[in-house]
Formats: C-alpha cells, sequence, structure tokens
C-alpha cells in the first residue's frame, strides 16, 4: 500500500482525472499557488485541501465516478493516511496477511499504536481458531509494544490471553507466571471482574499439576461471593464453584465436595448442560470409588443421557467409568467394548489425556484378565495413535507395558530394544 504526499496526491489525481490546473482554479485559489502545492513549495493548508478536494470530487462525478476525497484528504501527510487506513482495516474481520500488511506499514511509519493493535487482534485471531502456540508469539510482540507505550490498562488482557495460551498447552508452570502477571495489572487498574476470571485461569492451572490446595487458596483469596457472581455472570460463577468443588474433592474433603455437587445440579437446571455432565461425571466416581455401584450407576446414565440430548460426542470419561461399573459388576466384555470405544472416540475428538486414562484403565481390565495379547495389542495401537499425531504423554507407560509382556513371553530381542527406547525418554526429560 502506497501513501503520498499531498503534492503527489494533487498530481496523481489531477492526471487520473484528466485535469489541468486551470480547472482547478477560484475564486482563493490561482494557478501559480496551485502549481506551488504540486510541486511542494507550499504547504496545502485545511481550507485549500477542502477547496482541492471538492473540485475533485465534481469532476469525477462528472466523469461517472466516485472518489469521495474528504476535506482534510490533501493537507494529511502519509503517516497521517497510513493511520486511517490501518485503523479503518483493524475494525474489520481481515485474515492473518492483511494483519502482516498493517504491521509492515505500522513499522515504516513508526505507528506504535497500530502496531500493537494489529499484534493483539491477530493474536486474537489465532486463538480462536486454536492455534496457540503462534497467538503466544503475537500476545508476546502485543505486550512488548504495550510497554514501550507505557499503557497499563491492556496488559492485564494480553497476560492472561498469554497464560491461557500456555493452559491450552499444557505448560502449566509457565501459565502460573502470566497470570500471576495479568493479577497484577488487574489490581493496579483497580478491574474487579478481570481479577476474578484471571484467578479462575490460576486456580485451574494449579489444579492441573496437582496442587489443589494451592488453587482453593486462589479462589478464597481473589473471589469471596461465588453466590452473588452466579446473579452477574451465571457461567463464570457456576465454573467456579464447580472448580472449587473439584478442588475440594482432591484435596481429600470429598463429603464436603458432594454436598457442593448436588448444590450445583439444582444451581445449573438446565442452564449449561456440558457443566452438568461434568457433575454426573464427578459424582459417579465418587460412588464407584466408595463401591456405591448402583448410585454410581445412576449418574453415569444422567451424564449419559445428557449428552445424547444435547447431540455431544459421547464423553470419554462417561463411557470410561461406566465401563469400570460394568467390570465392577462382572460385565467384563462389556466393559472391555465400551472402554475401546473411549479410545476411538479419544482418538477422534482428540482428547489425549483421555486416550490414556482410558489406555490404564484397559491396560488394568487385560492384566486382571491375565489376557497380555489383547493388553498387546491395545499397547500398540494407543502407540500408534500418539506416533500418528506428535504426542508423548502415556508413551512409557505403554513402553513398560509391553516390555512386560515380551519378558513374560521371552522375547528377548524386543525387550531390550524396548528398554533403550524408555532410556531415551527418560534421559531427554
Amino acid at each position: 500500500m502506497k501513501f503520498y504526499d499531498p503534492s503527489e496526491k494533487i498530481k496523481t489525481i489531477r492526471k487520473k482525472l484528466h485535469m489541468n490546473q486551470i480547472e482547478l482554479e477560484g475564486k482563493n485559489m490561482t494557478r501559480a499557488f496551485i502549481s506551488m502545492m504540486e510541486s511542494g513549495k507550499r504547504k496545502v493548508s485545511s481550507n485549500s485541501s477542502m477547496l482541492l478536494a471538492k473540485k475533485f470530487n465534481d469532476k469525477a462525478k462528472q466523469l461517472g465516478v466516485q472518489i469521495n476525497l474528504d476535506d482534510e484528504y490533501f493537507s494529511r501527510k502519509p503517516y497521517e493516511d497510513a493511520k486511517i487506513y490501518c485503523e479503518s482495516e483493524l475494525a474489520k474481520e481481515i485474515s492473518h496477511d492483511k494483519y502482516e500488511e498493517l504491521l509492515k506499514i505500522s513499522f515504516d511509519f513508526k505507528l506504535d499504536i497500530i502496531a500493537m493493535k494489529a499484534y493483539k487482534k491477530d493474536a486474537d485471531k489465532y486463538f480462536n481458531e486454536g492455534n496457540y502456540e503462534i497467538a503466544f508469539e503475537k500476545y508476546s510482540n502485543a505486550l512488548g509494544k504495550l510497554k514501550e507505550l507505557k499503557e497499563i490498562d491492556e496488559q492485564s488482557y494480553v497476560y492472561n490471553q498469554m497464560g491461557i495460551s500456555k493452559l491450552n498447552r499444557r505448560e502449566y508452570e509457565e501459565a502460573i507466571f502470566y497470570f500471576n502477571q495479568a493479577i497484577f495489572y488487574a489490581h493496579k487498574e483497580m478491574m474487579e471482574k478481570q481479577i476474578i476470571e484471571v484467578a479462575y485461569n490460576l486456580a485451574k492451572a494449579y489444579s492441573n499439576i496437582k496442587l489443589h490446595n494451592e488453587s482453593l487458596k486462589i479462589i478464597d483469596k481473589y473471589i469471596s461471593d461465588e453466590d452473588g457472581l452466579v446473579n452477574t455472570d451465571f457461567n463464570l460463577g457456576v465454573n467456579i464453584i464447580f472448580l472449587k468443588t473439584r478442588e475440594l474433592y482432591y484435596s481429600g474433603k470429598k463429603k464436603e465436595a458432594v454436598i457442593k455437587y448436588l448444590y450445583l445440579i439444582d444451581l445449573i437446571e438446565d442452564r449449561n448442560n456440558l457443566l452438568l455432565i461434568e457433575v454426573f461425571n464427578d459424582l459417579a466416581d465418587y460412588y464407584y470409588n466408595i463401591a456405591n455401584i448402583q448410585e454410581s450407576l445412576k449418574y453415569i446414565n444422567l451424564a449419559q443421557r445428557l449428552e445424547i440430548r444435547t447431540d455431544k460426542v459421547l464423553s470419554p470419561k462417561t463411557l470410561c467409568t461406566k465401563a469400570k461399573i460394568f467390570f465392577a459388576q462382572g460385565l467384563v466384555d462389556e466393559s472391555i467394548m465400551i472402554l475401546e470405544l473411549a479410545m476411538n472416540i479419544s482418538e477422534q475428538v482428540k482428547n489425549f489425556a483421555s486416550l490414556f486414562s482410558t489406555y490404564k484403565e484397559l491396560a488394568i481390565v487385560f492384566k486382571s484378565l491375565g489376557d497380555l495379547e489383547r493388553l498387546k495389542e491395545a499397547s500398540m495401537f494407543f502407540l500408534k495413535v500418539l506416533e500418528k499425531y506428535n504426542k508423548s504423554e502415556g508413551k512409557e507407560f505403554a513402553l513398560c507395558n509391553l516390555v512386560e509382556i515380551y519378558i513374560s513371553q521371552g522375547n528377548e530381542k524386543e525387550s531390550i530394544k524396548l528398554l533403550k527406547e524408555l532410556e531415551e525418554i527418560f534421559e531427554n526429560q
């Protein structure tokens, strides 16, 4: 995109419209004056710009074209036109390539605010597309510009988005750093709602690294009125209550957690089916672990019915819990069938954490049955999926299972080969 000096604008448009300087003359603008403006020897004032714009717009209209030059067009310098163009483009839904074009313009004309906005909006686009790695890089660039400009009010948002990007990439320790920074800047600007949202994300990050007491501390420190929050932002409020309930459960306060789970069922009703499915799944898991199979089955069936009703792909977690219940009831074949289905769905929806947890349950079943061949098949399938998607979580577990199988079968060659592969994995960790 090229932006012209005032003198170049006059010359370019005059030639495009096949006009001579005489046609631009008027009561307050002589031909000599026009010539001096066109050669760059005289500055184009706001008044002269308005007169020129009218002359050119009228001529264009006679020719049957619309150029719509505004009154200030000829008095603006290139960097001012560049800024207007960029701001106009930033207000639209544009492509990543267009953002790159705007960034180049912003660098050429030293438009730091434009550069910051372009980085941030491009980052948002990558984030919404699920490309968290590039989104993080773009947010980082936006943050750099914000710090150069000493703009504080946007920094909490950008730090939070950087944290979520890390959270979604399972880089939890780094996510914690960015969420803490987001809270710091939200405090500076007294952004109460932002503090609550970031605190929720920070608590989730601690939860993912199994620091459940730390997660609870964050919720209690920054979110004092959960029920009040439900009235102002229902989804955020119930998600926070759900996270706190789950953290209570995993920190050993299971009975207290169950009371809150039951409260959540009444609170949510039919306003957030996806969260309600999670509540039913957690309750099913709780009752399974205390050997109350009937109650466990009740909640897993509720979860399954709700998934079907909401046209949601059956959750691998729901299926996995149901399979465990069936196994406890002696329905072995049904249990295996459901676990294998859960593994296939996990691959389909690319939920690799769920794929691993389901594979572990399947391994427990096959080991308890002494069925090493089927354990071998399941392990090979699991490793094949990991390789296909370039994932590694659970690889050591599957390799250890295969080593045990090959040792029991007297296959020394395969055992040594896999042990070397395991050794390389542990060395690189």
